[in-house]
């Protein structure tokens, strides 16, 4: 009598974790990024002041290097990431960053999941 069990190969279990962590490992680098580097440069303490918070901006340089990372983990490919300067940071707000590798240009959407700079993003 032979028992066959069937199993995951090792190789595709840790591509699989690895693709699900790219997502969560972008997100905590990027919101860890843009809290240590929020702050106010307001020396009034009234609460007009407060409720009135200038725009601040998505660090899009960390979005195009964490997009970067990621092609390069999952596809072994170098590729160059450009996405827009001045994103402002707020939830629900959509753009787009191109990466190049080669002559081939793929978009990615990017979506900011919360105001303090949690984004996701998938190739188009």
């Amino acid at each position: 009598m032979q028992i066959v069990k069937s199993l995951d190969p090792p190789a595709a279990r840790e591509v699989a974790r690895a693709r699900r962590s790219g997502t969560i490992v972008l997100a905590a680098l990027a919101g860890a990024t843009l809290l240590s580097a929020c702050g106010s440069s307001s020396s009034s303490s009234s609460s007009a002041a407060k409720s009135q918070a200038p725009t601040t901006n998505l660090n899009t340089s960390h979005v195009a290097l964490a997009i970067k990372q990621s092609i390069f983990s999952e596809r072994h490919i170098h590729a160059k990431v450009f996405c827009p300067k001045v994103v402002p940071q707020e939830k629900g707000r959509n753009f787009a960053c191109i990466a190049t590798t080669g002559k081939t240009k793929t978009p990615f959407a990017v979506t900011q999941t919360n105001d303090r700079g949690y984004v996701t993003y998938h190739a188009e």
